[in-house]
């Protein structure tokens, strides 16, 4: 399936495409606790070349329950939870915890979430191995940024800094005009994904309890900030007492 629609891949309202048969939409699949990765659908992919990525994920977002959770949050807008703890939550704009869930996950209100996405104009960000875009055409950094729903144009020139001419993977040069080869760009995000999914990743959660899972994942968070996550964090994250969250930590010591 390409996308044809024009340069910025969408149709106008009224050229849409018909629906396509009903499925369960897949972000809304999995537990607030234990969401599944995203599973991406046909109609996604209908909806990925014809619709913005910041409109697709307002529909994601009202699919979901209307107290959300950090893993929803990431799981609708495809990134980790980490980068949405890290980069998101964070933040003093970003609208407060509510309370907590059944298993102690933080839990926000979802349309002031929603909100915030939209004024901070935040939309789904896609992977190239889901699209199937049969375009041949050359696009700027900002186009680059349009057709994968990264954030704006300074995720794509992040790559062209990492990866420059000469290095191992280097980023598709530009032309004269600065643009790129759509078809040689596409390819290169498939390699560069391909290949950070065949690094290591972070602990394994095999044979662990849900609860022990989610302190895996804060964990993993803050030392994929060079840290270690304490006893204080944790509690609060939680909303346990000190001694359960450390006896949390000591028990997934013992499965490490």
């Amino acid at each position: 399936m390409g996308c044809t629609a024009g340069g910025n891949g969408r149709w106008a309202p009224g050229q849409m495409p018909p629906a396509v048969g009903a499925r369960p939409e897949p972000w809304a699949k999995g537990t607030p606790e234990e969401p599944r990765a995203f599973e991406c659908s046909d109609l996604d992919l209908v909806r990925m070349c014809f619709m913005d990525t910041r409109e697709l994920l307002q529909e994601r977002l009202r699919a979901l329950p209307a107290r959300v959770t950090v893993a929803q949050v990431a799981g609708a807008t495809g990134r980790t939870v980490a980068y949405v703890r890290k980069f998101w939550v964070a933040r003093p704009d970003f609208p407060p915890t509510v309370g907590t869930g059944t298993r102690g996950a933080k839990e926000f209100d979802r349309d002031p979430v929603a909100d915030w996405c939209r004024t901070h104009e935040v939309g789904v960000q896609l992977r190239a191995s889901e699209l199937s875009d049969e375009r041949r055409d050359r696009v700027s950094t900002d186009e680059i940024a349009e057709r994968l729903g990264l954030r704006n144009r300074s995720a794509v020139h992040h790559h062209i800094r990492k990866h420059p001419p000469g290095s191992e993977a280097p980023y598709p040069p530009a032309g004269e005009d600065g643009l790129r080869d759509w078809p040689e760009v596409l390819a290169w995000h498939r390699r560069h994904e391909e290949a950070s999914r065949a690094k290591p990743g972070p602990s394994p959660t095999v044979g662990l309890t849900a609860r022990q899972q989610q302190v895996a994942a804060l964990r993993d968070a803050a030392r994929t900030q060079g840290r270690e996550l304490s006893v204080a964090e944790l509690a609060g994250e939680l909303g346990v007492h000190p001694d359960s969250a450390r006896r949390l930590l000591r028990q997934l010591e013992g499965k490490s």
